[in-house]
Formats: C-alpha cells, structure tokens, sequence
C-alpha cells in the first residue's frame, strides 16, 4: 500500500471516506464521472460489513476464551480436590497413581533439589493476553513458579509473578515486536535455572487493533 493509507482499519476507512467525498466534489477537475468511483464505493459498503463482522467474531471469541478459562479452572479444582483424597488413601499404591497420571507424595520420588520446569508453551489470545503453560518436571508440591519475560529486542529479564500452578495468564501487555518468556523453580532458597525459552509476536493482535 502507499504511504497516504492510514495502517489501522479505523483510520483507513475515515481516509477512504474523506477520499471518496473529495472525489465526488471535484470529478470534472480530476478528469473522472461518478461511475469511476462505483467499484470502490460498493466495496467500501462490502469492507464496512466486514469490519463489523469481525469485530463482532472478536468478542465472541474473547468472551468463549473467558468461559473456557472459567471452566478449566474449575476442573482443575475438582480434579485437585479428588487427586488429595486419593494421594490420602495408603491402599492406592504408586503404581497406580502413575495409571492415572498423578505423581506421588513419597518423598523419595521428587528432585531434593527444584529442577528446571520444562515445555513451556506460550498461546496467544487477541484483546485478553496470554496464556502460559509448563510441566512441573518432576517438583513436588511447595514448589514455585518464577515466571519471566522480557520484550524483545531488550536482554533484561523482568519478574512477573511467582506462583504454585503451571499455567498463567499475562494480561495488560504493551504492544511489542515479540515477548519471551522463561520459567525457574524455587523450592526454599533454591532456585532451578530456566526452562526452555517461548516467544509469541504479540504485535497488535493483542489489543485487537490490524
């Protein structure tokens, strides 16, 4: 596109009106009929739609994540309440609860020591934020999560939050041409190295703005 067309939607289709007024209001100085504006007019009623309809998709799939959210976390309450009542029963033996995929409580079985998290995947979700998610790699229960990221091209490290889960929601994010994240364990004064490293390119899908 040339430089005179504005880069966001609102603002370009504010020009493109302005454009085809101004048109219409000098046609026999520009050389042109009305029917030379036709084609671009029709398509400006069709990219309106558009834009509207998108936006409206946008929404929509922003309030779906919200109810997803929700919902994944109340499993994960449920699934935590239950999987505690097992780990309580002696009778489930460690064999089992590895069948059902649920780590023991048998001290033996964890890292003395908090090793790095691993597989960490970062998801982008357009106007909410995004979504981090990593394996505890073996740590056992009391360890904590060191979340970091940094906004590239910057080398410095930045504190996000330190929690006791394995997913986490960055919100509030400046635009930026991408982000990195890291995860460290932290069990006491301990303190693992990091993970494996995940960019997303947040650009300006994470405000909703094209």
């Amino acid at each position: 596109m040339a430089n005179y067309f504005p880069v966001r939607e609102t603002e370009f289709m504010v020009w493109l009106g302005n454009f085809v007024t101004a048109v219409n209001a000098n046609l026999a100085t520009a050389g042109l009929v009305a029917a030379d504006l036709t084609p671009i007019t029709t398509l400006q009623a069709t990219l309106t739609s558009n834009i509207a309809d998108v936006e409206t998709k946008k929404a929509a799939l922003a309030s779906a994540t919200e109810t997803k959210e929700a919902n994944k976390e109340a499993v994960i309450q449920k699934v935590r309440a239950l999987v505690n009542r097992i780990q309580a029963n002696a009778a489930v033996t460690p064999a089992i609860k590895a069948q059902m995929g649920i780590t023991t409580r048998d001290g033996g079985n964890y890292p003395q020591h908090p090793v790095p998290p691993n597989e960490l995947m970062v998801t982008l979700i357009p106007k909410i934020g995004v979504e981090l998610d990593w394996s505890r790699n073996g740590n056992g229960p009391g360890t904590q999560f060191v979340i970091e990221y940094r906004v590239l091209p910057s080398a410095a490290w930045q504190l996000l939050d330190i929690i006791n889960k394995t997913s986490y929601l960055h919100s509030g994010i400046a635009i930026g041409e991408g982000i990195e994240y890291q995860i460290k364990a932290r069990k006491g004064s301990l303190t693992s190295g990091p993970c494996n490293t995940a960019v997303i390119h947040a650009g300006a899908e994470l405000s909703g703005e094209v």
